[in-house]
């Protein structure tokens, strides 16, 4: 399913944004309004009170592009959305009390690095916790077997029918695969057969992006595939 992102501003990084959008594999459409949007961005000064300047919990769905460095933290949620299936999602009001205490630049920079899903609370057809896979993998390329940790989770598309996955393999051998262009994967988890998958870009933290189609890797409820 296509999920309809409202990137609302002229500036740069408004246009960072939405370039960093249009090269994700996922199924994103960039609007320019906020009707029928599954999620707003718009670029402006930091929302007061907010979760990093950008998330409030009384406004899900709503986010604030207040700099530059935000964007592949903005970047990342939503493609956490689309491959999760969420319908909505708000930062966590402890989370955004605890960040009103402790709040400073100089975290906010960190923080801004590495996006943090659990921050979040995820709204679906079903828990989206239960569907994640954190653990270790095996990727197989060009080169050797790579054992590398890996963050997954998918859902099952209504319009096509099929089973779509992805998430992150991290380290830095994988990202080194991806800088000599091998795209095409195989992975496999826990012994079980090795299922084809394609690594599409390096994160801003140096992580690999990776996404599958079909059954994945790790284990589900049978009737999900």
């Amino acid at each position: 399913m296509t999920a309809a992102v409202a990137v609302i501003g002229t500036g740069p990084g408004a246009a960072a944004l939405r370039e960093r959008i249009t090269r994700s594999p996922l199924a994103i459409r960039i609007v320019g309004a906020p009707e029928g949007a599954a999620l707003v961005i718009r670029e402006g000064p930091p929302a007061p009170r907010s979760y990093l300047g950008l998330a409030d919990a009384a406004r899900p769905d709503e986010f604030v592009l207040h700099d530059a460095r935000a964007v592949g933290y903005l970047a990342d949620l939503i493609e956490h959305f689309v491959v999760s299936a969420a319908t909505s999602v708000a930062v966590r009001r402890p989370i955004q009390a605890e960040w009103a205490r402790i709040g400073s630049d100089r975290r906010q920079r960190r923080r801004l690095r590495h996006f943090r899903e659990s921050d979040y609370d995820w709204v679906g057809p079903e828990s989206i916790e239960e569907g994640v896979f954190s653990g270790e993998g095996v990727l197989t390329g060009d080169d050797a077997p790579l054992r590398v940790r890996l963050r997954l989770l998918g859902h099952v598309d209504p319009l096509d029918g099929h089973y779509h996955w992805g998430g992150t393999a991290f380290g830095p051998q994988v990202r080194d695969w991806k800088q000599r262009r091998i795209s095409w994967v195989e992975v496999s988890i826990d012994g079980r057969e090795p299922v084809p998958a394609r690594l599409t870009e390096i994160t801003p933290l140096g992580d690999v992006r990776i996404v599958g189609e079909g059954a994945p890797p790790y284990a589900l409820e049978p009737l999900l595939v």
